[in-house]
């Protein structure tokens, strides 16, 4: 693909192909860079004509007015198509788990949102719809144990949870830790730097992955 000079042809070119296209259009890798000089030089070629008290330059400069409007509008809708097919793409490789999903056409910040987005998919595909269908309470611990207690599990009246008993893993915090609700649906913590404790293994793991405490162990 021969380098774009970004001008507000280029731009329209771009958004009618990304809305006549069910793909992501490849761009050049200095897309934004390219995007950011032009509007750089509009932007200089305003503040020029502002300076003048010339009647053509008025009018040179409501026109350069008109083109930064449409230049900013048509970034957006580029934007927002792109930032549609990638979410697309992303639900598509959460629910299938191919490996065959071609990323080749998006920007590296671009690449940066849809493994941002993926990666939250599949955290919430695992913490919801494959615990309950292993019958087990939904849980996202792995993503956010310490932020459960703003919205606590509630488990209805008629439902009674019975957890095996299990060996207790003493640990040791190494930093504060703000109360959570595990799926026993019993409230943990808070918890003060330096404070011991017991907890089932499952949860004495994860807080240890999350630089959160570490093992103590038996002397």
């Amino acid at each position: 693909m021969d380098t774009i000079r970004i001008t507000l042809e280029t731009l329209y070119d771009i958004l009618r192909n990304e809305k006549k296209r069910e793909d992501l259009q490849k761009l050049e890798d200095t897309f934004f860079i390219d995007v950011l000089g032009y509007l750089r030089e509009k932007k200089a070629l305003l503040d020029t004509q502002a300076r003048s008290t010339d009647l053509f330059a008025l009018g040179e400069r409501e026109k350069v007015e008109y083109e930064l409007r449409s230049i900013r509008r048509i970034l957006k809708e580029i934007y927002e198509k792109r930032e549609k097919k990638i979410i697309d793409i992303a639900l598509n490789r959460s629910r299938t788990g191919s490996d065959i999903i071609d990323t080749g056409a998006m920007l590296r910040e671009e690449k940066e949102l849809y493994n941002e987005i993926l990666q939250n998919m599949d955290l919430f595909r695992k913490g919801i719809l494959l615990r309950l269908l292993n019958g087990e309470l939904p849980s996202l611990l792995s993503k956010a144990p310490f932020q459960v207690e703003s919205q606590p599990v509630i488990a209805p009246a008629s439902t009674k949870l019975e957890l095996p008993e299990q060996d207790r893993t003493k640990i040791r915090f190494i930093r504060p830790t703000p109360s959570f609700v595990w799926k026993d649906m019993k409230k943990y913590g808070p918890y003060d730097s330096g404070e011991e404790t017991e907890m089932y293994p499952e949860v004495a793991d994860l807080l240890v992955r999350k630089g959160r405490a570490e093992k103590v162990v038996s002397q």
